[in-house]
């Protein structure tokens, strides 16, 4: 499913979303967390010893929420997560990028995401709302 063309400008000009997965117990977790969207995938970086990452091997349903520093509006996503442990260096790149304003990557970029055991979280949307 695809966004509106109203809830993907919020997707574009926004780089915080808000990750919820759900713990063991069912219980949400909350995460505050950097993204890129691309190719209608959400992608999120995330060290292997986080929440997020156990959360989401063990149960793949998550909803984003990305909002307005002013709280509205708002885009709420709900979807399916998958982790990518291989092929992490272009996706996590592109988040990176993102975050310090297309600003380049240090040359040792793949070696350090080796280094704190990253991985992506690849969300794949079902629906959007509202």
């Amino acid at each position: 499913m695809a966004p509106t063309p109203e809830q993907e400008q919020i997707i574009r000009e926004e780089k915080l979303a808000i990750l919820a997965t759900l713990r063991r117990d069912g219980s949400p977790q909350l995460t505050p967390i950097n993204y890129v969207y691309q190719d209608g995938r959400f992608l999120m970086s995330t060290p292997r010893d986080r929440a997020k990452y156990h959360n989401v091997r063990r149960n793949a349903h998550v909803s984003l929420c990305i909002l307005r520093s002013e709280g509205r509006p708002y885009v709420s996503v709900f979807g399916q997560a998958r982790i990518e442990e291989q092929d992490i260096v272009e996706g996590t790149g592109a988040i990176f990028k993102r975050i310090m304003d297309n600003r380049p990557l240090p040359e040792n970029f793949a070696e350090l995401l080796a280094q704190q055991r990253r991985v992506l979280i690849i969300v794949t949307p079902e629906r959007f709302v509202p």
